[in-house]
């Protein structure tokens, strides 16, 4: 199949998928047992029915919920995600200023994540059964079942306020400049800047939050690699690999993992798209202004515009990294390609 043909598949699929999830994400946010008019009106003005009447006509809530969900989905397509209630700004705008927060934080963790994963996966499966099999295992099985924050909690205590190698929360020290936005990533600003003082800042801060994120992605990484790999080790080709007396670590990088790399892939999207709709409390513990402390601040004040902006994010997040991991089934897989 060609590539062009496999990728319109593709997007044909996504387009029903994303409408689907506007209904459902609609409904969601409207089905919410609370007011916000509540939640964002004075106490002094609730009394006032002339102001709450404005109120509602000025966020459309006035309307029957067919009639406000037709607008959105109209002003949707138009790439208009409506003004935050909270903020007076537009919530793309929003979006725009917390989304590359999350991204550099994401895309850190996902790298040490599969740095650590991948590799300790693969000494488990070679070393099968051996002691460093076992404490590979310890050591996946604590990534995924110890909780981050507590790890966050941790990591901040120990080796940021006592022993000092890493620096602490935010993106920046306090008298660090900002580099010159042009991605929102600080580190690639910095570095196209110029600015290295910058950029060991920046990359500082961003030390021991993507590691506790990528310890949390590592263990799950590193089951699967394993489990994967000792399933391809036992195959037929791998035998006759071995029979003909090629190296093992030829053997087991080039036949055995790039077969066995096929549900990390799987994995990578999913995990992926979890961390960029946002860690809550990992942002909230590091002061990390992401996205996920923005859709926090959205739920807590019933900001309806903002809520489903983020609805619609998190929802074109997972759409794009299962789209990436379908184009990565192509590239890796000859049985796709030739389906």
């Amino acid at each position: 199949m060609p590539l062009y043909r496999y990728i319109l598949r593709r997007v044909l699929f996504s387009i029903p998928l994303v409408l689907g999830i506007t209904v459902v994400a609609f409904l969601i946010a409207n089905a919410v047992p609370a007011d916000p008019i509540n939640a964002n009106l004075p106490q002094s003005a609730l009394n006032n029915e002339q102001l709450v009447a404005a109120f509602r006509e000025k966020w459309g809530l006035d309307q029957p919920l067919h009639v406000q969900y037709f607008t959105y989905l109209g002003n949707l397509l138009r790439g208009d995600m409506g003004v935050s209630i909270r903020t007076g700004k537009p919530v793309l705008e929003d979006i725009r200023q917390f989304l590359p927060a999350t991204m550099e934080l994401a895309t850190s963790a996902i790298v040490v994540g599969l740095l650590l994963g991948i590799g300790f996966g693969i000494v488990s499966a070679v070393w099968r059964s051996s002691p460093v099999d076992y404490l590979v295992r310890v050591f996946a099985l604590i990534g995924v079942s110890f909780p981050v924050f507590l790890l966050a909690l941790i990591g901040l205590s120990v080796l940021h306020a006592q022993l000092g190698w890493v620096a602490g929360p935010g993106r920046l020290s306090f008298l660090v400049t900002r580099p010159p936005e042009v991605t929102g990533l600080y580190t690639i600003d910095s570095l196209l800047a110029g600015q290295w003082s910058t950029l060991r800042d920046a990359a500082s801060h961003l030390v021991l939050p993507s590691l506790v994120l990528g310890l949390y992605v590592s263990g799950i990484i590193a089951r699967i690699t394993r489990s994967s790999l000792l399933e391809v080790l036992n195959t037929d080709y791998i035998r006759t690999a071995r029979a003909k007396g090629q190296l093992e670590v030829y053997i087991v990088l080039r036949h055995g993992l790039s077969n066995a790399l096929i549900p990390v892939v799987t994995l990578l999207g999913v995990l992926y798209g979890n961390l960029l709709a946002g860690a809550v409390l990992t942002e909230a513990i590091f002061a990390w202004p992401g996205i996920g402390r923005y859709a926090y601040r959205a739920a807590t004040s019933q900001d309806f515009p903002a809520i489903m902006g983020v609805s619609m994010l998190i929802a074109l997040i997972y759409v794009i990294a299962n789209f990436v991991v379908d184009l990565l089934y192509f590239l890796i897989d000859p049985r796709i390609r030739y389906s």
